[in-house]
């Protein structure tokens, strides 16, 4: 893409984000899209069919960008505080876009709106996969299955959590969001907001692996003494 095509599709973008504040984008027409982008109607469908799928590019756009700046090529001691931090950032850019997101997510969207769950239930799975991919994390996966089904998982349980946030007035604090998922994630998640958490989720299951054995290895011991074996 050449910076004039660039410069078009950072405007059309932000006229999209504009109109889908103040109203639902699906009565968001493209003549409007084009005058309030100051581009010619047939530039609206040279980068997208429709204004929804412009919106959900816009917003696909911000999340691809988190994702990059903050987990692609972590190392495993650094992915608890990456994972945390890319939430947190993720969790800003929905409070931006509040009036966007309440209007889409939800398991019953707003009529006229654009249903935003599964975007970001791909975001979040993607961020996952990307994450296993690298080697960053590990989870407790039998099979390509199972790994799915975690990801998943996890991706629609933050969003359940976020659509409930955002039933929340103004100044929304993302880090006490941070502090409840920080309580519903697995113990083997990497997580930067639990204090004393393993950075990597195979090391923190073989942690606890080894706490049990521990554990078990005394207890035994004890009851020979008691037992005077």
């Amino acid at each position: 893409m050449d910076a004039r095509q660039q410069k078009t599709i950072t405007r059309l973008r932000a006229a999209i984000l504009e109109l889908a504040t103040a109203g639902p984008v699906t009565d968001v027409t493209v003549s409007k899209l084009a005058q309030t982008a100051g581009v010619h109607r047939s530039t609206v469908y040279v980068y997208a069919s429709s204004p929804v799928e412009l919106l959900q590019q816009a917003l696909r756009g911000e999340l691809d960008e988190l994702r990059t700046q903050y987990l692609v090529d972590v190392e495993p001691g650094d992915a608890a505080a990456a994972i945390t931090g890319v939430t947190r950032a993720v969790l800003h850019h929905v409070d931006d876009h509040d009036a966007i997101y309440r209007r889409g997510l939800g398991s019953e969207p707003e009529p006229g709106s654009a249903s935003l769950h599964a975007l970001l239930s791909e975001h979040f799975q993607g961020s996952i996969d990307l994450l296993l991919e690298q080697h960053s994390v590990s989870v407790p996966a039998a099979d390509e299955t199972e790994r799915r089904m975690i990801g998943r998982y996890l991706a629609d349980g933050i969003i359940g959590a976020i659509d409930v946030w955002l039933t929340t007035p103004r100044p929304r604090d993302a880090d006490a969001l941070l502090g409840v998922l920080s309580r519903l994630t697995p113990s083997w998640w990497p997580d930067g907001s639990r204090a004393g958490s393993g950075t990597h989720a195979a090391s923190g299951t073989r942690a606890a692996s080894g706490t049990r054995a521990a554990s078990g290895t005394r207890a035994a011991s004890g009851r020979r003494a008691d037992s005077g074996e």
